[in-house]
């Protein structure tokens, strides 16, 4: 993930996309493919594609650039701007080292140089992205997103300038566009009991929290908007935790009066979980796959409400293949590593940390944004699957049913929005 402070001071950032991707997202019908392509003639944004020969109208209306060769260098046009690239030898250098091996054929020595194109036009005032799904691009070198990490970075940006976009000229309110957020998230939430309601209302706020750490994340060193936001995120979940105990104690046949006693974290709630065991086996099955889970998030909660709190982030300089980097950390302990690695945590090629956003370099640490991405990915994932074996049936199925103005909106925003999916 690009942890350059794209947003600061910056009026437009330029897309670059993958013409070779985007032809055959199109193809399949992609739905972020076809979202993304529909903001090109945003305010905020100046697409450019790569040369490729395609079907799709809507890719053929993003401007190409060209390449050219003037004084024996090669050059990279857009419009009336130009930009010298690496010559043809440094590139293909960079592409053995990329592909690990002497020989490299015309189409990879193309998708490096397209790379480069960004690099080159990096060095302009505009900032860029380069949006891909290879990956061995992703996977190798920085400045490069994925479809769905570009998705991210473009909702972000937008928010950041106060724009909440259903699509690209249809805009919302804040609460709405984080209410359809959700729903769509969540489709087995139901209207009408006092904690599911307020499990809503909460995942709601984590939401919202996970997009201001990602603004913070973009605009460089926000470090005390990082720990406000982190340590809400962490309580609006264990908040979450709570409602889903106390909405499946109800079904217990003799409930605890005592609601401290009713909690999905061991220890505090072992008699509770047995209990569970016994009378709705389904529930707590699914509740131990996602134990370590749980037990992070609360692991954090003690840190945030109990202990020392969450005073301070950690400076963090780093290299990666291309360029010096720095982030922001949080200290964690070892039980807490332990956690996250339960939780299929994978680490990645190029990028310093984890997916989970863990760091082992010189100590333990976590990288918040990378962390709360992750852990709300997982959240929507235990929660929406918690409600169905509740057995609450799926709301946006039943509201697909029906023709009103909600109805069209959320069918708006289900092909169009942008954002954390």
């Amino acid at each position: 993930m690009d942890s350059r402070p794209l947003f600061k001071d910056v009026a437009r950032i330029r897309v670059l996309i993958d013409s070779r991707t985007f032809d055959d997202l199109l193809t399949k019908q992609n739905r972020l493919a076809m979202a993304i392509l529909r903001y090109r003639n945003s305010d905020e944004l100046t697409f450019v594609r790569s040369p490729f020969e395609t079907r799709h109208e809507e890719l053929k209306a993003v401007m190409e650039y060209k390449l050219l060769e003037k004084s024996g260098r090669p050059i990279v046009q857009i419009g009336q701007t130009e930009s010298v690239l690496y010559a043809l030898e440094e590139i293909r250098e960079i592409a053995r080292k990329t592909y690990g091996r002497l020989q490299v054929t015309e189409d990879e020595l193309d998708r490096i140089r397209t790379v480069h194109v960004q690099d080159a036009l990096n060095r302009s005032n505009e900032p860029n992205i380069y949006i891909t799904n290879d990956r061995v691009l992703l996977s190798r070198h920085t400045g490069v997103m994925s479809l769905e990490g570009a998705s991210m970075f473009l909702d972000l940006l937008f928010k950041s300038k106060g724009k909440y976009c259903a699509s690209s000229r249809y805009t919302l309110n804040k609460r709405y566009w984080y209410l359809l957020s959700m729903r769509l998230k969540l489709p087995h939430y139901n209207v009408g009991d006092q904690w599911i309601d307020a499990l809503a209302f909460r995942f709601c706020h984590c939401l919202m929290a996970l997009d201001e750490i990602g603004i913070a994340f973009f605009s460089g060193s926000e470090v005390d908007t990082i720990l406000y936001h982190f340590g809400y995120l962490i309580m609006l979940m264990t908040g979450i935790f709570d409602n889903l105990a106390l909405k499946t104690n109800t079904y217990l046949k003799d409930p605890f009066s005592n609601p401290e006693r009713v909690c999905l974290s061991k220890p505090s709630g072992q008699e509770f979980l047995r209990k569970v065991r016994c009378e709705k086996p389904v529930i707590r099955n699914h509740i131990t796959r996602y134990m370590n889970f749980i037990q992070l998030i609360y692991t954090f909660r003690k840190t945030v409400v109990h202990r020392e709190a969450l005073k301070k982030l950690v400076s963090f300089h780093y290299r990666d293949r291309f360029s010096k980097r720095k982030a922001y950390l949080i200290p964690i302990s070892g039980k807490q590593k332990d956690y996250i690695r339960a939780c299929r945590n994978t680490s990645g090629v190029l990028d310093a940390f984890s997916e989970w956003g863990l760091c082992e370099d010189h100590g333990l640490y976590l990288d918040p944004y990378h962390f709360a991405r992750r852990a709300i990915t997982t959240l929507k994932s235990f929660v929406d699957k918690y409600l169905e074996l509740l057995g609450y049936p799926s709301f946006v199925e039943m509201q697909k049913q029906k023709d009103d103005e909600f109805t069209e909106t959320l069918s708006v925003f289900e092909r169009y929005h942008l954002g954390f999916e």
